[in-house]
C-alpha cells in the first residue's frame, strides 16, 4: 500500500452513537452534574427532539437519570461499574509504567503493554530501550487477542469456557495466519507458558522480528493485560528475556492486587 493511495470516503461511525457519547461527556463535564434538555442540546448542537430521544434511550439502561421535579438530567448509576472497570485497567497502566521502561532499557528492546477488551489487545503503553531501533506499533493500536506471542501468553490462562469460545470463532492468529494454525503445537506452547510464565514468537508474525510475552493479572486473578518484549534479538535470548518478562509481569500483577506466586 502506498501513501498516494486514496482513502475510502466511507466513515464507519454512527451519528446517533456519537451524539449519545457527546451527551454523556457533556453531563460529565458539568460541575453540577445536572442539566436541562435545552442546555444539553445547545452544548452539543443537536435538535431538542433528537436530544430527547437519546436521553430516553440512555435512561432505559440507567446510563442517565431524570429529575422530574426540576426537569434536569444527570449521569446514571449504570456508569459506576463501567467506570470502575475502566479505572482498574488504567491502574495497571500506571503501575506498569516504570517497570516496563526499565525492562526496555535492560533488554535494549521495545516493550508493549496491551489491555484486553472484547477479544482485542489494545496497546496502552509503548517503551523503547534502543534509540537506534523501535517497533512501528503505535500506542492505542489494537491487535487480535490471539496474535502471536501475546496471544499464547493470554490464552494459556483463560478459563476453559473462554478458550473454547475463541477456538470456535476460528479467528486464530497464534502462528501468523489462520491457515498456519497448528493445534498440537499450540497445546505444547500453552503448557510451556503455564510452566514458565512466558510465550515466544520467532519471527512468524513479522519476519525478522522476535517477541516474548507474559500475562498480567488483575485483583480477581483474571488475565487483564499482557506485556510484549519485541525486537530483533536472536532465539538464544528467549530464555533470558522470558524469565525477565515473567518476573516483571508477576510484580505488576501483585501490585494490581493479584494473589499469585
Amino acid at each position: 500500500m502506498t501513501a498516494e493511495m486514496k482513502k475510502s470516503v466511507y466513515n464507519p461511525t454512527s451519528p446517533a452513537v456519537e451524539q449519545a457519547a457527546q451527551l454523556l461527556l457533556c453531563l460529565g463535564k458539568n460541575k453540577d452534574n445536572s442539566m436541562s434538555l435545552t442546555t444539553i442540546c445547545k452544548e452539543i448542537h443537536i435538535h431538542k427532539s433528537k436530544g430527547f430521544s437519546i436521553l430516553n434511550a440512555l435512561a432505559q439502561y440507567d446510563l442517565i437519570t431524570k429529575d422530574y421535579n426540576t426537569k434536569t438530567y444527570s449521569l446514571g448509576p449504570a456508569l459506576l461499574p463501567l467506570a470502575q472497570k475502566a479505572k482498574e485497567k488504567l491502574d495497571i497502566n500506571a503501575i506498569a509504567k516504570d517497570h516496563l521502561q526499565n525492562l526496555a532499557i535492560e533488554t535494549k528492546s521495545s516493550v508493549l503493554l496491551g489491555i484486553i477488551c472484547n477479544d482485542q489487545f489494545y496497546i496502552a503503553g509503548k517503551y523503547d530501550g534502543n534509540d537506534k531501533l523501535s517497533v512501528t506499533v503505535r500506542q492505542h493500536q489494537s491487535l487480535h487477542i490471539t496474535h502471536g506471542s501475546h496471544g499464547k501468553a493470554i490464552f494459556a490462562f483463560l478459563t476453559k469456557k473462554e478458550q473454547q469460545r475463541i477456538i470456535d470463532s476460528n479467528q486464530l492468529f497464534f502462528h501468523g495466519t489462520i491457515e498456519s494454525f497448528d493445534k498440537n503445537r499450540l497445546e505444547q506452547e500453552l503448557d510451556f507458558c503455564r510452566k514458565n510464565g512466558y510465550a515466544v514468537d520467532n519471527g512468524e508474525i513479522t519476519p525478522g522480528i522476535t517477541a516474548v510475552s507474559a500475562p498480567v493479572f488483575d485483583h480477581n486473578n483474571a488475565v487483564a493485560a499482557g506485556i510484549v518484549l519485541v525486537g530483533t534479538f536472536t532465539q538464544d535470548k528467549f530464555e533470558t528475556f522470558g524469565k525477565m518478562i515473567a518476573k516483571t509481569s508477576r510484580i505488576i500483577s501483585r501490585q494490581a492486587g493479584a494473589k499469585i506466586k
